[in-house]
């Protein structure tokens, strides 16, 4: 109970989650019910208007209460995580709406390896990788968090050859999709597989829409349940990549 060991993967029931703010009323009421609370991140406006909500574009969980922001990441949040027992440090890399000045923050983390475009991630975050003995693996794909849904600590989801490679050359069990074009990413044309969803529990993911509306279901469903992974349709329509669902606390 309490912070969670590692980062994306509760052991129980998630009562503390960070969303995008413009997640539709419907699902955070289905989340509220859960008994979650909800960190609403507010638009970045150095950010592309796609994204510019997205938790996984301006926030880092490395593990247990270590959280790194952007420098411009709101004050008032910062105030109430810490106010919470959550160790908030501001990244060095100030965001920009062009790539690769947007994806400091975006990195991938499973369980004791990282995945990200090193070149580019914040130098906040490798310092505190290191100092957790994760390992950070360079990908060429820098929306890293974006392109990978975990399934456990040793298992992913990603439409990414170059993510899907290294995660496999590091020991995971790797289910490789196409990308999923029926993902809604107002703005752009399609939206990334791991932006869709988080997990509000053990072993139980939320989508931010339904599962059965992507082209990969099939496949995906197979893996969830090859590792007892269940999951919540947060509503019936295709489904929308918010930047993810961010789990911070348990009980």
């Amino acid at each position: 109970m309490g912070f969670l060991a590692q980062s994306s993967f509760p052991a129980a029931h998630v009562t503390l989650m960070a969303v995008n703010k413009c997640i539709e009323t419907d699902m955070k009421f289905r989340l509220i019910e859960t008994g979650v609370e909800l960190i609403e991140i507010p638009n970045c406006e150095r950010l592309h208007s796609a994204v510019s909500g997205h938790p996984d574009m301006q926030l880092a969980h490395i593990s247990e209460n270590i959280l790194i922001c952007h420098p411009n990441f709101p004050k008032e949040l910062v105030d109430s995580l810490r106010k919470r027992g959550f160790e908030v440090y501001f990244g060095d890399t100030v965001l920009n709406d062009q790539y690769p000045f947007d994806i400091a923050y975006n990195v991938a983390i499973i369980g004791k390896a990282a995945f990200h475009n090193a070149k580019y991630t914040d130098p906040v975050i490798k310092k505190f990788l290191h100092r957790h003995s994760i390992r950070l693996h360079h990908v060429n794909q820098g929306y890293a968090k974006c392109s990978v849904l975990p399934v456990t600590p040793e298992s992913i989801i990603t439409a990414d050859c170059t993510i899907a490679k290294a995660a496999m050359d590091a020991g995971y069990d790797v289910l490789l999709i196409p990308p999923q074009r029926s993902i809604q990413l107002p703005g752009i044309d399609y939206g990334f597989i791991g932006g869709t969803a988080g997990f509000i529990d053990k072993g139980k993911l939320v989508f931010a829409g339904n599962i059965e509306h992507l082209e990969s279901k099939d496949a995906i469903i197979r893996f969830l349940k090859k590792y007892g992974v269940g999951w919540v349709n947060l509503h019936k329509e295709k489904i929308v990549d918010y930047g993810g669902f961010l789990p911070l606390y348990e009980r």
